[in-house]
């Protein structure tokens, strides 16, 4: 009986998240696959045994002996008679719990997309989707070729697929790959999902999103930092988990997700008549109301520009908008409504009494609140900490995690009633 590899030792040492959990982990021809290693390594602390695969062109970028003294495995660079791609990832006993794909480049996702096996990482990948095993792909490539029509319509396809694409850094003109623990993350909610990947295939989901804007006059308005990121990723993350989903989203400061219907709208008023129209016309199961509706617009809007040069002051008068949440639990009766809060400089007992209050005000099922002024959960952030209160007084805590583990974190929870 052979011994175990040295490399092997560190199995488990940060925690038994992943034991028992077999990973191939497919490395494709990105620079990026330098960061492969760390990654590899990170996965077995928590308990995983990995399984890597190489193609050529990530082989010609760094060495396969690397890969084999980090996980203790000779990796997989061309398949033989042993049919590797059937043993760790077809319908046998050996198959492998998930396949992750990091680096993914341009050319592989359009290959799986597509159906083409030139390389052991795409056959890895047409077995394991016939197959059924859960895929989390992480794109590396420059920023121009990310946002490539194809490129976005084959990541659409395989999000489509069940396949989980986490979003890249946008740094220095490049899609960078996120750091190794949001990596972590996301293959310890494929591998733990209580409800499977697809937990709310065949519902209906309405999302609001963004911010309203209040004009002042043809140029100017009132608003808010929202940037609808939070709302976006719950549409994303909905739909990935196969939902039908529509949003609603006002003004907003990122991309919105494929595969989504969306309506846009600018005034609290315009945003309150897309949503009574929508509940009007069609039934949702969920309603996640996620945009930061402004609480105030002028009494009077003027037509054309205000004058800036010898007016001196400019008194305005302020007028309540149109409450948008407290209206839902009439317009749709029979749909769970999840609300959001924001506060600024709120301590964790204020956020959960000011959060319950507005919950009741409005009827909704869920709420969730943050505090806006803590360091990387604030407007504009990638990142998040969500407090999620239920009527019946339930509190779950996101921790501070990406704003799409927290999209995923809060359907989940509000899948579980």
């Amino acid at each position: 009986m052979a011994e175990p590899h040295p490399s092997t030792d560190i199995i488990g040492t940060l925690s038994s998240d992943l034991k028992g959990k077999r990973i191939v982990l497919a490395l494709c021809g990105s620079v990026a696959v330098l960061k492969s290693v760390g990654l590899a390594r990170l996965l077995m602390r928590h308990g995983a045994e990995i399984i890597p695969v190489m193609s050529a062109a990530a082989a010609g970028l760094i060495s396969p002996q690397l890969l084999h003294w980090a996980t203790g495995r000779k990796p997989i660079l061309e398949l033989t008679g042993d049919v590797e791609h059937v043993c760790f990832a077809g319908n046998t006993k050996t198959k492998a719990d998930l396949l992750l794909i990091a680096p993914a480049t341009a050319n592989t996702v359009g290959k799986i997309a597509c159906g083409i096996d030139d390389t052991p990482v795409t056959t890895f990948a047409t077995t394991a989707l016939g197959e059924g095993i859960p895929i989390v792909l992480v794109p590396s490539m420059h920023e121009p070729m990310f946002y490539h029509p194809a490129v976005r319509e084959n990541l659409a396809r395989l999000r489509s697929w069940g396949v989980s694409v986490l979003a890249p850094r946008m740094e220095e003109g490049k899609a960078k790959i996120p750091d190794e623990e949001t990596i972590l993350k996301e293959v310890k909610i494929r591998l733990h999902s209580p409800h499977g990947d697809r937990f709310l295939e065949g519902e209906r989901i309405l999302v609001t999103t963004g911010r309203t804007v209040e004009y002042l006059d043809s140029v100017r308005v009132i608003s808010n930092n929202s940037s609808g990121k939070m709302g976006a990723a719950v549409a994303e993350a909905a739909q990935k988990a196969g939902a039908e989903v529509t949003m609603i989203a006002g003004k907003t400061a990122c991309r919105l997700p494929d595969n989504v219907r969306i309506i846009k709208t600018e005034t609290a008023d315009q945003m309150a008549a897309a949503v009574e129209t929508e509940l009007k016309e069609n039934k949702y199961d969920r309603i996640i109301a996620a945009a930061a509706v402004g609480d105030w617009k002028p009494e009077v809007s003027v037509q054309g520009k205000i004058p800036t040069h010898g007016t001196g002051s400019l008194t305005v008068t302020l007028v309540p908008t149109v409450k948008i949440l407290d209206r839902m639990r009439e317009q749709s009766p029979e749909s769970q409504i999840t609300a959001f809060r924001a506060l600024p400089q709120a301590d964790e007992a204020l956020l959960r009494k000011d959060a319950v209050k507005r919950m009741e005000k409005a009827r909704a099922d869920f709420i969730a609140v943050n505090d806006v002024s803590a360091p990387g959960c604030g407007f504009e952030t990638d990142t998040n900490r969500l407090l999620i209160i239920s009527a019946d007084g339930t509190v779950s805590d996101t921790g501070f995690v990406s704003k799409t583990e927290a999209a995923v974190f809060l359907l989940k929870r509000i899948a579980d009633q």
